[in-house]
């Protein structure tokens, strides 16, 4: 039984340090994989310290190692959030998640480490309702953006991601933090998490090692602009979306859905996303609507006649259904907020009219 076990932690640590070891070499560039990083270290944690005490890592040695492995769920949450946003940056949501759960988790974790003499055991178990929670999320995240999302391999993604985020979530929890409660062999529980993480780390191995870590990234983030190249085949169907977008300003209609869209267009759903993303470049559904509202708040902006409409009205006006996601899509397209796009716009001297 300890050379099973043995073999499976030492494969599972093996395979989670080439996986990072790829990745620093071909794929640190990628926002999603910069959060597995830290991922990966906080297992490689778990497993050096967890197990048969005669292959695991005790004593003081190991306090450093089981702090940072408590946050292995942290950097799960975080790492799935970013594979499906392409703009994920950490926020108040994240770093509020993170605090609670440290604040949780962390005493019980000193106290099994001997750093102190009190723990509430009820925490244990609220612990492991946070992390829930944070996993409940991520899966919500990934099924929720399905319909938005424009790149095809990665809607697919979504759906496995969910299921697999949802059985290892029990795996992890119920199995690890409940066992003791019904007498289940600590050690004997390990073995589950070993048998679940190293096939997934070989996978990820073998993905990685073909040198194309960019699959992570999905296609490149890149927005083409609306006048770049067309499939002969996409022309027509082009020229129809970009007519309903620009002359029947179908933007503008709030909950315009991208099925309603393509019956507009006269195209099956799946085909209206493959043209707005292999054909203008969008991978998300919101960014091509949020491309036509913010040129149509942009030019009302800076309209000397619409200067003392509240610029809330004309996001609204444009389809936006907040001030709050106008203002951020705003300051990511333009690099400044809308009041000081106004300001600039409207303080241009004049253009000098040609002497005659």
């Amino acid at each position: 039984m300890l050379l099973i076990q043995a073999f499976l932690k030492f494969s599972s640590i093996g395979v989670l340090l080439a996986v990072g070891l790829l990745i620093l070499r071909d794929g640190r560039h990628i926002r999603a994989l910069q959060f597995a990083l830290p991922l990966l270290a906080s297992l490689i944690c778990l497993f050096l310290t967890t197990g048969h005490p005669d292959i695991t890592i005790t004593g003081s040695a190991a306090i450093p190692l089981r702090l940072f492995d408590m946050l292995s769920f942290i950097f799960v949450w975080w790492f799935g959030l970013a594979l499906f946003d392409d703009e994920f940056k950490l926020g108040l949501l994240e770093w509020t998640g993170c605090a609670a759960y440290i604040a949780i988790q962390g005493p019980g974790r000193l106290y099994f480490l001997g750093l102190q003499d009190w723990w509430y055991p009820p925490l244990e178990f609220v612990s492991a309702a946070i992390s829930l929670m944070m996993m409940a999320h991520l899966a919500y995240v990934a099924i929720s953006g399905l319909q938005e999302d424009l790149v095809e391999n990665r809607r697919t993604m979504r759906k496995y991601f969910a299921s697999a985020i949802l059985v290892l979530t029990s795996v992890s929890i119920f199995i690890e933090r409940l066992a003791g409660s019904f007498g289940v062999d600590p050690f004997a529980s390990m073995f589950i998490i070993y048998i679940f993480t190293l096939p997934l780390s070989l996978w990820a191995v073998v993905w990685l090692a073909k040198l194309d870590p960019e699959r992570l990234a999905f296609p490149p983030k890149e927005i083409k602009p609306l006048a770049s190249t067309i499939d002969p085949r996409d022309e027509l169907a082009h020229q129809r979306l970009v007519s309903i977008m620009e002359t029947e300003l179908a933007y503008s209609e709030h909950g315009l859905s991208i099925g309603k869209l393509a019956e507009r267009v006269g195209l099956p759903s799946h085909q209206l996303r493959s043209l707005i993303n292999q054909s203008m470049g969008y991978r998300n559904y919101t960014a091509f609507l949020n491309h036509y509202r913010i040129k149509a708040v942009k030019a009302d902006l800076a309209d000397p006649e619409k200067n003392r409409m509240p610029v809330l009205t004309l996001a609204i006006e444009a389809g936006f259904s907040s001030l709050a996601p106008f203002n951020r899509a705003f300051k990511d397209s333009e690099g400044i907020t809308p009041s000081d796009y106004r300001t600039q716009q409207l303080n241009k001297p004049p253009a000098n009219k040609p002497q005659s």
